[in-house]
């Protein structure tokens, strides 16, 4: 016999034999916590709560953006909603396509409080970000000529918008902003830069990038890419360590003086982005591009989050539609399309080459907005889901509606450890047509200070699936606080043939190895005490008396 199956729990089983054979099962040791649904996956969910403007039957809709955890352990949404007021939104309808709506919430999912801010013509989020006084920074794009909350000039094509708040929601300042030469930079992405300015990018003909200071002064603006008729979407921006920048999106511009990379995309299609590819612009402290580079195939890429990693290289996640070329010079994916759209990732090194890429997906259309990064240096992707399930393309959990949220969890080298849905019976995320346009629809989830995770996102199902709160309006903030994820233990064999577990799991907590030689009877091997890291390697020095191993919570 070469192994055993042992349903229910995270145990790994070593032979012995001329070489070591390991079966490592991908379940759980630890039972939920009583009184707590499981959510067909690890993470339990501890509590659930919804938002939207009233009244209750339909009215309106909300749509959450991004969120923060505050010092008092509770948590700022971010959002749009157009509705009428009702006991959970409070404050005054500036009216328009939609309002910036703020909610803080405690750590049990209780309101405490809510804001609006925009003018008569419409705005939207995208960006929540706490500052050091204990207040926070929205940032996304504007319409609206001065009114109600807007006192910032008007520029009707959209301007990338920025509020400046108190702790407690006061605006205390507001500002517009465009890049040189363009009617409009409508914002995406947003960072606090390490000199306490922030960092912007947004569409305008091309991609535009705009700092501005703690007081809302501009301290430039520059405009990147190429300018016409092609799909320039930037979504992501950060900081680089030598104080330049990088910014991720999707382009199908071909070769040009203003982008040196390859165009794989393929022939124009009746939806333009789908012959995207990522595309990722690398710039220096001066302002002057240091690279660009493309990634994908013949079909659709778009990147939505990038972020530096320890070794100096990038990591980008996003989606694709694209087979891996019959030839590299036709794209640079090398792993396989599950559905129409999958998870995609890639890592890059500090000069933009790709070191290797993976791909998750079920059925359907899998839409990667989110990734979280974990302790272990793994992470935490996040997006919406028409998939049903589908084991090879890394898809284990059930599909509740017509779209759900659609958890995925690896580690640092992207191997999938396991994921996990949720939703109701119709729709969490995006609408239906997910591949009727490029529209990003963000789903954070993000660890909070207890171990634990929150989810935020978009949903307009009824209380069905694993969803329990009713539709407030049409459309609503659905929030799900996540219990810590549980111990997870592999088995592996080191360069020298010996056999090691590694242990992950969250820093916060203790954790054990226990092995049995029959299942039924287990002892305490060793205790890891709470580690930063994330993960603990160790080697039974009885390799003989234990068959079975597995890792619980103490």
């Amino acid at each position: 016999m070469k192994g055993a199956v042992c349903p229910g729990t995270n145990t790994v089983m070593k032979t012995k034999s001329k070489t070591h054979i390991l079966l490592v099962i991908s379940s759980l040791a630890l039972a939920p916590a009583p009184g707590h649904a499981q959510a067909d996956g690890p993470l339990v969910i501890i509590w659930q709560a919804a938002f939207g403007p009233g009244p209750m039957g339909g009215a309106g809709w909300a749509n959450p953006a991004d969120f923060v955890q505050t010092s008092d352990g509770g948590f700022l949404i971010a959002g749009g909603a157009n509705g009428p007021a009702n006991g959970i939104r409070t404050e005054p309808i500036c009216g328009g396509i939609a309002d910036v709506w703020v909610i803080k919430i405690d750590g049990e999912g209780q309101r405490l409080w809510d804001k609006s801010y925009g003018g008569s013509a419409g705005e939207e989020v995208h960006r929540i970000i706490l500052t050091p006084d204990g207040g926070f920074l929205l940032t996304g794009t504007s319409m609206s000529p001065p009114s109600c909350t807007k006192t910032s000039p008007h520029y009707p094509e959209g301007a990338l918008w920025a509020v400046r708040c108190d702790a407690n929601g006061n605006q205390l300042w507001d500002q517009c902003y465009l890049t040189p030469a363009y009617p409009a930079l409508y914002a995406y992405d947003c960072v606090r830069t390490a000199d306490g300015a922030y960092l912007a990018c947004g569409r305008t003909a091309g991609w535009g990038i705009v700092k501005f200071d703690d007081s809302g002064e501009k301290l430039w603006a520059m405009n990147l890419g190429p300018k016409g008729e092609f799909f320039q979407l930037p979504l992501a921006i950060r900081e680089t360590g030598d104080g330049g920048f990088i910014v991720a999106g999707s382009s199908d511009s071909p070769t040009c003086a203003q982008k040196s990379s390859l165009y794989y995309g393929g022939l124009p299609q009746p939806q333009v982005w789908r012959g995207s590819d990522f595309w990722v612009v690398r710039v220096d402290a001066q302002g002057n591009r240091v690279w660009d580079k493309s990634y994908g195939g013949q079909s659709a890429e778009q990147a939505y989050v990038i972020h530096p990693t320890s070794d100096g290289g990038f990591m980008v996640f996003g989606s694709s539609q694209s087979v891996p070329p019959a030839v590299p010079r036709l794209g640079t994916k090398t792993s396989p399309r599950y559905g129409m759209l999958d998870y995609w990732i890639i890592k890059i090194d500090a000069e933009g080459n790709q070191l290797w890429d993976k791909s998750y997906g079920g059925t359907s259309d899998d839409i990667l907005t989110h990734a979280e990064p974990m302790p272990d240096g793994g992470w935490l992707l996040c997006g919406q889901s028409t998939s049903l399930p589908f084991p090879r393309g890394g898809k284990t959990s059930p599909r509740f509606g017509g779209s759900d949220f659609w958890i995925v969890r690896i580690d640092e080298q992207g191997n999938r450890l396991w994921d996990q849905s949720f939703g109701g019976s119709d729709y969490e995320g995006r609408g239906p047509a997910l591949d009727s346009a490029p529209v990003p629809i963000w789903l954070p989830i993000k660890r909070a200070a207890d171990g634990g995770f929150l989810l935020v996102g978009f949903s307009v199902s009824p209380v069905s699936g694993l969803k329990t709160e009713p539709l407030i309006s049409g459309a609503d903030y659905w929030v799900l606080k996540l219990g810590p994820e549980p111990p997870f233990l592999r088995g592996e064999v080191t360069a020298e043939g010996k056999f090691q577990l590694l242990l992950i799991g969250p820093p916060e907590f203790q954790h054990t190895i226990q092995g049995s030689a029959d299942l039924a009877t287990w002892v305490d091997l060793v205790t890891f005490q709470p580690n930063p890291a994330g993960k603990e390697y160790w080697t039974d020095p009885d390799r003989l008396a234990h068959r079975f191993y597995r890792a619980v919570r103490r």
